[in-house]
C-alpha cells in the first residue's frame, strides 16, 4: 500500500514539473512572438533571455530525460501532446494579443469619428502618406522624397490649444529655431473691413498679403478687390513688409499671363517686400466653376505662365494653396522652383514638402481688425 501510495506521489510530482515545464515554455514562446511583432531591437533583447532561459533548462537535464523517459513509456503524456498543447496555449495566447489590439483600433477610431476627427484619425492610421480630403472622398499620397522637403524642425513648433469648453483653438502657434523666430502674419481681403494698420503693427504682426484682385469663377471677369488701395496704402504707412495675392481662375496660359498683368498694373508706387501671390483654390461653388473640368495639366500650365510673368516683372512668384490645391489641382512636381504658402488648418502640421509661409487657421484675433483674421507663419 505504502508502495503504490509513493508510486502515486512521485507521478504526481513529475506531472506537475511537466505542467510547469510546458506553461514555462509556452510563455517563453509568446513572448519571443510579441517581441517580434513589436520590433527587431525589442525582439533581439527578448530572444536572448528565451536562449538563456532555453540554457536553464538544459542545465537541469537529469529531470528532463526522467519527465522524457516517462512520456515516451506511456506512463505519461507524449511529447507530441505535450507539443500540441504547447501550441494550444500560443494560438490562444496570439487570439488575445489581436483581440486586444483591435480592440483599441476600434476604440481610437471611434473616438475621432464621434468628435469629427475624420482627417486626424485617417492620419494617425497611416502616418507614412499624406491624406487628401477631396469631395466625397479621401485621397492618400505617398511622400516623394526626390522633391524638396520641410526643412521645419517640426518638434519647436507650438501650436493653439484647445478651448476644453468650446471645443476651439485658441492662441497662437509659434516657431524658434536656433534662437530665429518665424514671423507672424495676416492676409485681407474686403471680408476684413476697415483695418487700423498701427494697431495691428502693434499686435506682433510684421507683414500683410493683400488681395489685390480676383477673377470670377463664373463669369471670368478680373475685378480689383473693394478693399486693396486702403489696404497696401495702410500696410506701407505702417511700415509692415507687404505681398499681393491674386485668386485665379484661368482655363489656360493666356488667361495666367493676363492675370500676372493685372497684378502688376495694381502695384504702382507701393512697396512689395515680399512674393506675389497666386491664389489656387477650388471656388466655393463648385458645379458653377469655369475651372471646374480643368485638367490638372492644364491648370499647372496656366499657373507656371503666371509665376514666369511675375517672376520677368522682377517680382517673386509664390503660389498658395491647401492639400488638395498642391497634390490633386496641380502636378506639385512642375512647380518645385517656386515658395509655397501652404493653408493647413489641423495639428500637428503634416506638408513634407517645402513651404515658405503656413496659414495655421482662418480664426484668428488681432488687434485693428473685426471679426476673424487669418493668422500665418514665415519661416524664412
Amino acid at each position: 500500500m505504502d508502495s503504490n501510495r509513493l508510486a502515486e506521489e512521485q507521478k504526481l510530482i513529475r506531472r506537475k514539473k511537466l505542467k510547469k515545464a510546458r506553461r514555462r515554455r509556452a510563455v517563453i514562446t509568446v513572448i519571443l512572438i510579441l517581441c517580434i511583432i513589436t520590433s527587431s531591437g525589442v525582439a533581439g533583447y527578448m530572444y536572448m533571455m528565451y536562449q538563456r532561459t532555453l540554457n536553464n533548462l538544459n542545465e537541469n537535464q537529469a529531470e528532463l530525460e526522467l519527465l522524457k523517459s516517462d512520456m515516451e513509456s506511456g506512463s505519461y503524456i507524449t511529447i507530441e501532446e505535450a507539443e500540441n498543447l504547447m501550441n494550444s496555449a500560443v494560438d490562444e495566447a496570439v487570439k488575445d494579443v489581436a483581440q486586444e489590439t483591435c480592440d483599441e483600433y476600434r476604440s481610437l477610431i471611434r473616438g475621432y469619428m464621434e468628435n469629427g476627427e475624420t482627417l486626424s484619425m485617417l492620419e494617425t492610421v497611416f502616418p507614412d502618406l499624406i491624406v487628401v480630403p477631396d469631395i466625397g472622398r479621401y485621397c492618400f499620397f505617398d511622400i516623394d522624397d526626390s522633391l524638396q522637403l520641410s526643412e521645419i524642425d517640426f518638434s519647436s513648433l507650438e501650436y493653439p490649444v484647445i478651448n476644453e469648453e468650446t471645443g476651439e483653438y485658441e492662441g497662437e502657434a509659434k516657431y524658434s529655431k536656433d534662437g530665429v523666430e518665424a514671423k507672424k502674419g495676416i492676409d485681407v481681403s474686403k471680408f476684413q473691413g476697415d483695418i487700423d494698420w498701427n494697431r495691428v503693427k502693434n499686435d506682433g504682426v510684421e507683414y500683410a498679403i493683400i488681395r489685390a484682385a480676383y477673377r470670377g469663377y463664373e463669369s471670368g471677369k478680373i475685378v480689383t478687390d473693394e478693399k486693396y488701395e486702403d489696404n497696401i496704402k495702410g500696410c506701407n504707412e505702417a511700415g509692415l513688409d507687404c505681398g499681393v495675392y491674386f485668386f485665379t481662375e484661368a482655363l489656360n496660359e493666356r488667361e495666367g499671363i493676363e492675370e500676372a498683368e493685372y497684378v502688376l498694373d495694381l502695384l504702382q508706387d507701393y512697396h512689395i517686400e515680399l512674393p506675389i501671390v497666386l491664389d489656387v483654390e477650388q471656388s466655393a461653388n463648385v458645379s458653377r466653376s469655369r475651372t471646374r473640368n480643368l485638367t490638372q495639366e492644364d491648370r499647372t500650365k496656366a499657373v507656371i505662365a503666371f509665376c514666369e510673368r511675375i517672376k520677368e516683372a522682377g517680382y517673386t512668384p509664390m503660389i498658395y494653396g491647401n492639400l488638395k490645391s498642391m497634390l490633386i489641382m496641380l502636378d506639385f512636381a512642375q512647380l518645385e522652383s517656386y515658395e509655397k504658402w501652404f493653408a493647413y488648418y489641423h495639428y500637428p502640421l503634416r506638408f513634407p514638402y517645402k513651404c515658405r509661409i503656413w496659414q495655421y487657421t482662418a480664426a484668428g484675433s488681432v488687434d485693428g481688425i473685426k471679426g476673424d483674421a487669418d493668422l500665418n507663419l514665415m519661416f524664412y
